[in-house]
């Protein structure tokens, strides 16, 4: 049973009891009248108006109360233990000449994003596949101020914590605008 079918059944359940209270003392006060057995008979308003407020009342505390089951019902968001990851990082070369003027340049990272945890230990396997003699660098600006140069045809690596939840650029700076990636922290 859900958190509406709860708020239902107490509204339901809740008026009906309002409701015989209130034809209670309307059997009440009929007992009396046929006592009396006197005068005119009396019309009583109030009888209307304390059925439309036992109703209305019963209405407001049945959503409240559905509303409340249904909220402590609902799955709460797991927390997220730090852990360690690994990434693997490689240079890419496309096939096509670079060096004529306005060409953009044909190298690129692959993968070029990686999403972290706040909290989390990265451990990054930069492998630069050039090769020709081609130096390529990793770098990061703060708050994971980094700049790893690695020359053509080696690999080194090197791990740090996330710490600060974002997205980070990471880059080669001597390949710009297309050697760029992005290290994503999400928020435990």
């Amino acid at each position: 049973m859900d958190g509406l079918d709860l708020g239902v059944s107490y509204v339901l359940g809740a008026s009906y009891v309002l409701y015989l209270r209130v034809l209670h003392g309307i059997g009440a006060r009929v007992a009396d009248a046929g006592d009396r057995m006197a005068g005119p008979s009396e019309k009583n308003p109030s009888v209307g108006r304390t059925l439309l407020i036992s109703i209305v009342v019963s209405a407001i505390i049945g959503a409240g109360a559905g509303f409340a089951a249904g909220y402590l019902s609902s799955p709460r968001p797991a927390t997220h233990t730090p852990e360690s990851r690994e990434f693997w990082v490689f240079t890419v070369v496309l096939p096509f000449n670079d060096s004529a003027p306005g060409a953009p340049s044909h190298d690129y990272f692959a993968p070029d994003r990686m999403t972290v945890f706040k909290g989390d230990t990265l451990a990054i396997h930069f492998f630069n596949t050039e090769s020709e003699p081609e130096n390529h660098t990793f770098t990061m600006d703060a708050p994971y101020a980094m700049n790893h140069v690695l020359a053509y045809n080696t690999t080194t690596t090197f791990s740090f914590t996330a710490s600060v939840s974002g997205i980070f650029p990471y880059r080669c700076l001597y390949h710009q605008p297309t050697m760029t990636g992005w290290l994503v922290v999400l928020d435990t």
